[in-house]
């Protein structure tokens, strides 16, 4: 099965892109993103609010940018964060507050640190 790109990242296996060999070994339902990693913690806050990763956003590629560079960038940089929120929140016409962004990205953060 060959993996489905969108934001530098499979949709089906979460794989970044490297190059065309990557395109033809997807495995569906592989972990790629670890536990105590901030994007995947703010991933899992924002689906128990129902709100999910869709075809065609950056969702995926973020989280795992901020899983990839780590929880102290993810403090120095919660203002950079909140805009990704803010952006995909105005895309899906849903409401937004910073401050309940920040909250919600300090959660996340104090999430990955237990984990670790």
């Amino acid at each position: 099965m060959d993996c489905v790109y969108a934001g530098g990242l499979c949709e089906r296996c979460g794989r970044p892109l490297r190059s065309e060999a990557t395109l033809r070994n997807c495995t569906p339902g592989r972990k790629t993103y670890r536990p105590g990693s901030v994007g995947t913690e703010l991933k899992k806050l924002l689906a128990i609010a129902g709100i999910e990763a869709t075809p065609g956003c950056a969702c995926n590629a973020r989280a795992a940018e901020m899983d990839r560079n780590g929880l102290d960038w993810c403090e120095a940089n919660i203002d950079t964060i909140v805009g990704w929120l803010r952006e995909q929140a105005q895309a899906r016409g849903l409401p937004f507050l910073d401050a309940a962004g920040r909250l919600l990205v300090r959660r996340a953060i104090r999430n990955a640190r237990k984990l670790r």
